[in-house]
């Protein structure tokens, strides 16, 4: 993607404030100027906002990794359009950018794009983010489940892992009778064997995130709107921050650091494509992260033994030595 079209997504997505209305249907450019008008009705706006989105189709497409299909990553974001209806253009731009830097096809697996006000955002799910730490090559598997009432659950964190806790599900139990969850959990096997401290979440602590660090919901709240993904699917958005949490205690990288950031940008209302990771930025940075783990492996390596003259040889020259002086000295 060119410096010059980065420079004006992000000043028009800054320059929109949450909460403003845009018009749709307009470029970078013309999403600053508010020049382009809206099309009269749902269908027409869709249409007119894929129109204008296929403009940008190459730079979209640079930006997905190479086993992600272009195709489908586009066909999800034109599914995703009716939601964004009444969304600033650049935001769009900037929410797909975004979202392809991943490799995260929005379908509502990985990632979904969303509306805030009248920005577009990029939202990792809590598999995006369990998909990125597979990607660090550290981390084998990621378990986070919900432990319910009348199930067998047991923690016990001075004990060594993995008898440090025990969840026993009671499935003969409908589903319709299970309640609500009591609480979260997350941890993840590492390679080589060892598992990951586990993270437990309550509803408490979700609440407790929520408030804090939720800016959506916040803004959710103070315009009556309560259409956040903390209003619509409470238990989803607790189970997304035991994920979280948990990649703070598992071997971190370049990519998490960056979904971290472009996720924290969203709740914020930011433009999110200065956190994401550049292809060419990101390929040399794990490039870099490789040579620096090297080179902290090569000091573990024991320094190689200096050469040193075989005693053996010499001490048979001596005895040798010896040997003739004894016999003469005999003689």
């Amino acid at each position: 993607m060119s410096t010059d079209l980065l420079a004006r997504v992000r000043a028009a997505a800054a320059g929109t404030p949450s909460g403003a209305s845009r018009p749709a249907g307009a470029d970078a450019d013309e999403a600053s100027a508010g020049t382009v008008p809206t099309a009269p009705n749902n269908a027409e706006t869709v249409d007119a906002l894929h129109t204008w989105l296929t403009r940008y189709e190459g730079h979209i497409a640079r930006r997905l990794p190479t086993h992600v299909e272009a195709g489908a990553f586009l066909a999800a974001v034109r599914d995703r359009l009716p939601a964004l209806e009444g969304c600033s253009p650049a935001s769009i731009l900037d929410a797909v950018l975004a979202c392809a830097s991943f490799g995260f096809v929005p379908d509502g697996r990985e990632a979904v794009l969303t509306r805030d006000g009248s920005l577009a955002v990029f939202i990792p799910t809590y598999r995006g983010f369990v998909k990125a730490m597979h990607n660090s090559g550290v981390v084998t598997s990621v378990r986070v489940e919900f432990v319910y009432p009348g199930d067998e659950f047991t923690y016990e964190p001075t004990r060594p892992a993995p008898d440090d806790f025990r969840h026993v599900p009671n499935l003969d139990l409908p589903k319709a009778k299970r309640g609500e969850p009591k609480f979260a959990y997350a941890f993840a096997w590492l390679r080589g064997g060892d598992r990951s401290q586990p993270v437990i979440l309550s509803r408490e602590d979700a609440e407790e995130i929520r408030d804090k660090y939720s800016r959506a919901y916040q803004r959710a709240v103070e315009t009556g709107r309560e259409d956040s993904f903390w209003h619509t699917d409470f238990w989803a958005m607790a189970r997304k921050s035991a994920i979280r949490r948990l990649v703070k205690v598992v071997p971190t990288s370049a990519e998490l650091r960056a979904l971290e950031a472009v996720d924290d940008a969203a709740e914020a209302g930011r433009p999110q494509i200065d956190q994401a990771p550049d292809p060419e930025v990101a390929a040399l940075v794990a490039e870099a992260e490789r040579a620096a783990k090297a080179a902290e492996g090569s000091q573990d390596v024991p320094p190689a033994r200096l050469p040193v003259k075989a005693k053996g040889r010499r001490s048979k020259g001596k005895k040798q030595r010896g040997g003739r002086r004894g016999a003469r000295g005999r003689a």
